[in-house]
């Protein structure tokens, strides 16, 4: 399966860093500025500013906001503070609760001159993006640059496909699957000739979903296969060949015992002139439908009545200090399930291919055929389908990548994406449940009082999520709330969203495009507060690369014995790392949580599912508590614990960090022995430079040849710096272990390392897993001997590893 395009995966490298940077300081260093290549007339050119970037955007902002004089109360009054000077008048009208919109004065949302740009037409729910030619403040109202800048992105992302690039993959895969015989080859191919299929002529994505169809259903995928059907025809594949889709189609629903389907589509091409193959190929195909119908059977199935359920609850929700956190309700066993729940909001990360939907991981992607890059991709039609609504909205955004280019400033931008999305989520539900017109006075004021108590209402429990509170604002907060009122913006200008607000609610009167920009702002600067807080969930799981074939270069596709089955001996080249695939957020359950560094539970994700299990027996009434930052007080030392906390508006004071030598437990996993034979002392070492928690042998800084291991770890007993020559034999002897001179070399090395990595040190994990790997290697090559060898050493001399893995 072919990777994105190198700039999504400069994205997404900056989505993957830690979630406090996305709290870092907006950069207000100007870059040469970038004229948009749209421009319509050269008149519009010299009155309209010119096309600058994000970075830009923001930093003019912030050079002319004084963050004294932005006191606020609420999200929404922060919001009227930095907004454009036109709407001063609106801003006094909230201060004195009149807020009816008027509907003489022109939107004030709207640009001055209304020509749209066909170009700036959105292919999935969107709108035309305007272009004002003047703007009365260009300090303050940078409305006019917003949108100029929404047209940069998309002349700068209109000419990612190719159609002679997908013709070019789509011929590769007709050679490698009927030439080559390699179906996984063939349909990767195929997919590739999809994702660079260009959205403006869809014949080409067609024919690649049609020609992997085939592939998919030789080998077994029935239910892939028949989406590819529906995909080629909802693209417009040729008229000529209906009737190849249409028998495989039939074909793939008697596979999956659907015999209705089976037979509508039969019934289909009774009514199409058939030649004498087809024909043929339709009435055995009715006779094995009739065979399957006659020898179909009922299987016994057990009712729920026969199954011993437990339905209560063994958590409720509790107040304390104003706030809301979990307590069980029963005792608990260690290792029983305490609760199970689905994320309201998910994004991936970008780290791997997940279904924007479901967020499980999958070989056969479906992408939005309108997206830039093919980021959002889904594992079935059913999915997608189940998203239309959502990704109708974000469509737009992700055909200009706007949600991407939102890492040139802040450290994460997914973070601000999924803050979109709980907010279109999550608004149309809510203001389906007043009942009357409201104002954006009353509709705030609502937002913030009656409605966020409704336990009906599952954004309510969004609402109710504790969030940042900075007792001032900073440069930080401000470029926060400006993308915020960006976000706005590309909801009122590119998309139909506030027009499906408004049939939410009763016909009485109109809200203005301004004050339903003010609303959505404002509830975006709320998510992201609550997401900068606590309430965002990284989900990490062992994945399967987004690229499985990118681990052999020179025999790409040898990795696969069939679809879904590996080569014998290939298992350790798909384990993976533990990576974030997503980010979610839980609000009635992971997310009320309290925190503390020595959790109760264990957090597992599955796509959008989170399983919390008991790590302790705990008592009928105890509190449920989670670590929120990056590790507990098993894998982080207290001092970076509490400066990840504090960045996140937490002050820890649980029992682990109150010890009077808190980081004992960490500083057990990474003890050293010192190789001075006239010290011998045993030590934790400080903190290195260039090894977060002390992992140094995950570091290209500190494992490159050229290093060597100099000046890396020193003794604070005797000042002398480790040689850890062991690691150096090791790395280099277990390249070549086929060899009985490695072989020595190896146990020599591993030894040594025994003598001078203390107790259960996690240098060992790293050790055991790469020791492995390398079994595996070598028992592809037949090597039984040292196989058998090597997993006795495991047994013996790393039993302890799987201990520290269940802590880690």
């Amino acid at each position: 399966m072919a990777s994105s395009t190198s700039s999504a995966r400069g994205n997404n490298k900056a989505a993957t860093t830690n979630t406090t940077a996305a709290t870092a300081p907006v950069s207000t260093a100007s870059s040469a500025a970038v004229s948009g290549s749209g421009a319509t007339s050269a008149a519009a050119t010299a009155s309209a500013p010119p096309a600058v970037t994000l970075s830009e955007l923001i930093g003019q902002q912030l050079k002319h906001l004084n963050a004294d004089e932005l006191l606020h109360k609420d999200e929404l009054q922060l919001l009227l503070l930095i907004t454009p000077v036109q709407r001063q008048k609106l801003s006094r009208n909230l201060e004195d609760g009149d807020l009816e919109a008027s509907t003489s004065a022109a939107p004030l949302s709207r640009p001055e001159n209304g020509e749209e740009d066909d170009d700036l037409i959105g292919a999935v729910g969107g709108l035309g993006i305007s272009s004002p030619t003047t703007t009365k403040e260009p300090v303050l109202d940078f409305r006019p640059h917003v949108l100029k800048w929404f047209q940069h992105l998309r002349h700068q992302t209109g000419h990612f496909k190719s159609e002679e690039e997908s013709r070019r993959l789509r011929e590769a895969g007709n050679d490698s699957y009927r030439k080559e015989r390699h179906p996984l080859k063939a349909s990767d191919l195929f997919t590739e000739a999809i994702f660079l299929a260009p959205a403006r002529n869809t014949l080409a994505a067609a024919l690649a979903h049609a020609n992997r169809s085939l592939v998919l259903f030789d080998c077994g995928l029935y239910a892939e296969s028949y989406d590819d059907c529906l995909c080629a025809l909802d693209l417009g594949y040729p008229e000529e060949y209906l009737p190849l889709i249409k028998l495989r189609q039939a074909a793939c629903a008697l596979k999956l015992r659907n015999f209705a389907l089976c037979e509508e589509h039969l019934h289909e091409l009774l009514h199409i002139e058939l030649n004498q193959v087809f024909e043929a190929r339709t009435h055995e195909l009715w006779h094995q439908c009739e065979v399957l119908k006659v020898e179909r059977f009922e299987m016994a199935v057990q009712t729920g009545d026969d199954l011993d359920i437990n339905d209560s609850k063994a958590f409720e929700i509790a107040w304390l200090d104003n706030s809301s956190s979990l307590h069980t309700t029963r005792a608990v066993a260690k290792n029983a399930l305490i609760f199970e729940s689905e994320a309201v909001a998910m994004v991936p990360s970008g780290n791997c291919r997940v279904c924007d939907y479901c967020g499980i991981t999958q070989f056969i992607p479906f992408p939005c055929i309108y997206c830039s890059n093919r980021l959002v991709v889904y594992c079935s039609r059913q999915c997608r389908f189940k998203h239309a609504a959502i990704h109708a909205v974000e469509c737009f955004g992700h055909q200009i990548e706007l949600f991407e280019s939102f890492g040139e400033v802040f450290g994460m931008p997914r973070l601000l994406q999924l803050a979109f999305r709980m907010l279109i989520t999550g608004l149309p539900e809510l203001l389906g449940h007043c009942r009357k017109k409201p104002t954006l006075s009353k509709l705030w004021s609502a937002i913030n009082g009656g409605l966020q108590e409704r336990q009906d209402i599952a954004y309510s429990a969004v609402l109710r999520l504790e969030r940042l509170k900075e007792e001032r604002p900073t440069d930080t907060v401000i470029a926060l709330a400006l993308a915020a009122h960006i976000l706005s913006i590309y909801l009122s200008k590119c998309t139909t969203f506030f027009d499906q607000l408004e049939k939410s609610l009763p016909t009485a009167s109109r809200m203005s495009s301004a004050e339903w920009e003010l609303l959505c702002a404002a509830l975006l600067m709320r998510h992201i507060g609550q997401l900068r807080h606590r309430s965002l969930t990284a989900c990490r799981s062992f994945v399967l690369p987004a690229d499985p074939h990118v681990f052999s270069p020179l025999n790409e596709f040898q990795l696969w014995a069939a679809p879904m089955r590996l080569q014998e001996g290939h298992l350790h080249l798909l384990a993976g790392e533990v990576a974030v695939v997503s980010y979610s957020v839980y609000p009635d359950t992971l997310n009320l949580c309290r925190h503390s560094c020595s959790s109760t539970i264990c957090a597992k994700f599955s796509g959008r599912t989170v399983t919390a299990l008991a790590l302790l027996d705990l008592p009928a009434g105890s509190g449920i508590y989670n670590c929120f930052a990056g590790g507990n007080f098993q894998q982080l030392p207290r001092e970076e614990r509490t400066k990840q906390l504090l960045e996140s508006g937490i002050r820890c004071h649980c029992n682990a960090c109150q010890l009077t030598h808190s980081d004992d437990q960490f500083h057990k996993f990474h003890r050293y022995r010192c190789d001075n034979p006239n010290c011998m002392e045993i030590f934790t070492p400080n903190a290195l430079p260039h090894a977060p928690s002390l992992r140094w042998w995950l570091s290209e800084e500190y494992t490159q040849p050229e290093f060597n291991g100099a000046d890396l770890i020193m003794c604070p007993h005797c000042g002398e710096y480790q040689k850890l020559e062991w690691f150096w034999a090791f790395t280099t002897s277990l390249i070549d272990c086929e060899l009985i001179e490695e072989r020595c070399k190896l146990y020599a090395a591993i030894e040594r390392a025994e003598n001078q990595l203390m107790d259960l040190h996690e240098c060992k994990v790293a050790l055991a897993r790469l020791l492995l790997e390398q079994c595996l290697m070598v028992h592809r090559a037949h090597v039984s001997l040292l196989v058998a060898h090597l997993f006795r050493f495991l047994i013996y001399r790393f039993i302890e590893f799987i201990q520290i893995i269940h802590i880690i």
